[in-house]
């Protein structure tokens, strides 16, 4: 028995200096991150006028010399390019740089097997190898560093029907996880529609406690420490998942996927009717299961408000949440998310 304590204090307190180690490279990861992502915020800052950066609904890029960027805009479906070039360039030149940025964009994967992530998205025809006049302008712009440029803007509308390609392409992710984890793929596409807008790039910042910044990527808009952290553990992962693998479509799907089976299985696995524990899972995505409760019995206590939930028809367990979930976005993720399951 003594020799059985002691090997065991010694793999328990191996497994904690492992622990450790892994939360340290990953602490020293999110510095040196943060630390370039600042560096890149004033640089832009003494460039642009109206800071863009890539959120939940759009991808926004820039050059290396920052003289140009793009944004592309999944939601209302269009591209904007800028460039800035030196005062009275002509149009020429600055349509040939924007033809550039265009190229670089129209090749952008968010995986190597994939089709580029703005193919079969615009109304042009990017192999006509030219910008349409009609679709660009060009203005003085002075920097907020005082320099002068001359400032060509070119927008391109997406055709009608892009947020169906971009559904179709992830299609076959969706249908792949919802058979592993027991789950309706209408539901998943529906999730995703109302947090991404099918956007593999995808990222959205929110404040933690103690002023701290937290974020959610890809798809399915995962947060790593949290949700994200509770999935990648229930697929045999060791920590937090990366941002590089939550930008990944497959892996991001399958992680949101498994999130929502663990709440399916583990928070609401005593909730009777499925219809409710539809609702429940919607709703504890967005928020938190705990969260959810408070809906119910005005506290964080799943075991208290199971019993009233279990009391309740579907209809009723919706409307309750419907009104009483403790954040307005969370009602409203609620509310969208069921009426778009009807879209799939």
């Amino acid at each position: 028995k003594k020799r059985w304590e002691q090997q065991n204090r010694k793999e328990r307190q191996a497994y904690q200096q492992q622990a450790e180690a892994e939360r340290q490279r990953w602490q020293d990861y999110v510095d040196r991150e943060s630390a370039i992502w600042q560096a890149h915020v004033a640089a832009v800052k003494r460039k642009w006028k109206e800071l863009r950066f890539s959120d939940v609904r759009k991808w926004v890029g820039y050059t290396s010399d920052l003289e140009s960027r793009f944004q592309a805009d999944f939601e209302n479906g269009e591209l904007e390019i800028e460039v800035l070039g030196k005062p009275g360039e002509p149009p020429a030149v600055l349509r040939e740089r924007a033809r550039e940025v265009l190229k670089e964009v129209l090749q952008e994967k968010a995986l190597p097997n994939e089709a580029p992530i703005l193919s079969n998205q615009l109304q042009i025809d990017p192999a006509a190898g030219k910008i349409p006049a009609a679709y660009t302008s060009t203005s003085d712009y002075t920097s907020p560093e005082g320099k002068r440029y001359e400032k060509m803007t070119v927008r391109i509308p997406f055709r009608q029907d892009h947020m169906r390609i971009r559904a179709q392409r992830v299609l076959p992710y969706v249908q792949k996880a919802s058979q592993k984890f027991g789950l309706n793929p209408k539901l998943i596409m529906a999730m995703i529609h109302t947090e991404s807008s099918f956007n593999p790039k995808a990222i959205s910042t929110f404040r933690r406690s103690k002023g701290r910044v937290g974020h959610a990527y890809g798809l399915m808009q995962l947060v790593p420490y949290s949700g994200g952290k509770e999935a990648h553990q229930l697929l045999g992962g060791r920590g937090e998942p990366s941002p590089a693998l939550l930008f990944n479509p497959e892996k991001n799907v399958e992680l949101g996927a498994a999130y929502l089976s663990k709440l399916q299985r583990q928070y609401f696995k005593s909730v009777r009717h499925p219809q409710s524990v539809q609702y429940l899972i919607i709703a504890a995505y967005n928020t938190g299961p705990r969260n959810v409760a408070k809906a119910f019995v005005g506290k964080r206590s799943l075991p208290s408000a199971i019993p009233v939930i279990n009391s309740m028809p579907p209809d009723q367990v919706y409307s309750r949440m419907r009104y009483n979930l403790p954040y307005h976005e969370t009602r409203d993720y609620l509310q969208k998310v069921i009426t778009r399951m009807e879209l799939y």
